[in-house]
């Protein structure tokens, strides 16, 4: 399957999915006293529900709903020997939705970026489990160099890094190629924002680029998925093979997201 992923990223660009968080909480997540990732047990129908609505809109890969799924996050709650049984089971729904001609990536958030064995711990549960890849997702450039390095010798499926935050300077970025990452990118800015980011990334190297942006914060009326289309041609020219939204997103901004890019290539 590893093959098979990096032999499509080489044809063309990929759609990814819309935000997990922000549907969970349309669907009666209370984020104060419950975590996303406990949902793939306590509420599996709507998770599977949803990737199967990102698939529909035209999804080529969807992430698992793992973006806290490790031991010193699921600690909080109480839940840290459940690691591998919850990263298992978001697996399995992320996989009943793909089917075989669709990819699963997962999702390892920054929140165990401290504990030196937590993104390994995790990583290798979504293996075993059968991911297509994995993808260090929200992360800081020190977060994102501690995941790749836990994952350098481990092997397995290819990893891409997704940034929130970057430096002036592309060098530090790029780095992150020589730890291992097989795709670079960032989530959880607007489009404008990101744009800038790979404009830097693309004007110094051929490696495939990655953008999740968000639909604005919290408590801002959410930038519309006609307004996200319209940065297509432009992410597409700038090197991006991995295009999906993050937070406010939902499977419209998918659908648009897909026919923009279809339109385009």
């Amino acid at each position: 399957m590893t093959d098979r992923f990096l032999a499509a990223l080489a044809r063309g660009p990929l759609i990814l999915d819309a935000a997990m968080g922000t549907r969970l909480v349309a669907r009666g997540l209370d984020l104060a006293h419950d975590d996303p990732a406990l949902w793939n047990l306590s509420r599996p129908e709507s998770v599977a529900e949803i990737h199967a609505r990102d698939v529909a809109a035209g999804s080529d890969a969807v992430l698992t709903n793992t973006f806290g799924a490790n031991r010193p996050w699921l600690a909080r709650s109480g839940r840290a020997d459940q690691v591998e049984a919850i990263n298992r089971r978001a697996v399995a729904l992320a996989r009943r939705a793909a089917g075989p001609d669709h990819f699963v990536i997962g999702s390892i958030g920054p929140t165990a970026a401290d504990d030196p064995d937590a993104c390994r711990e995790q990583a290798e549960a979504l293996i075993e489990a059968g991911v297509d890849a994995l993808l260090l997702e929200t992360q800081t450039l020190k977060s994102a160099a501690s995941g790749l390095r836990q994952l350098r010798d481990r092997g397995g499926p290819p990893v891409l890094v997704s940034l929130y935050a970057w430096p002036c300077s592309a060098d530090p970025v790029l780095a992150l190629l020589d730890l291992g990452a097989s795709a670079l990118g960032g989530n959880c800015q607007p489009p404008e924002a990101l744009l800038r980011l790979v404009d830097q990334l693309h004007a110094r190297t051929s490696a495939p680029l990655l953008v999740q942006p968000n639909a604005g914060p919290p408590g801002v009326p959410p930038a519309s998925p006609e307004s996200f289309a319209g940065f297509v041609p432009r992410l597409l020219d700038a090197g991006v093979r991995l295009l999906g939204g993050c937070c406010g997103t939902t499977e419209a901004h998918v659908a648009t997201l897909r026919a923009a890019c279809y339109h385009q290539t």
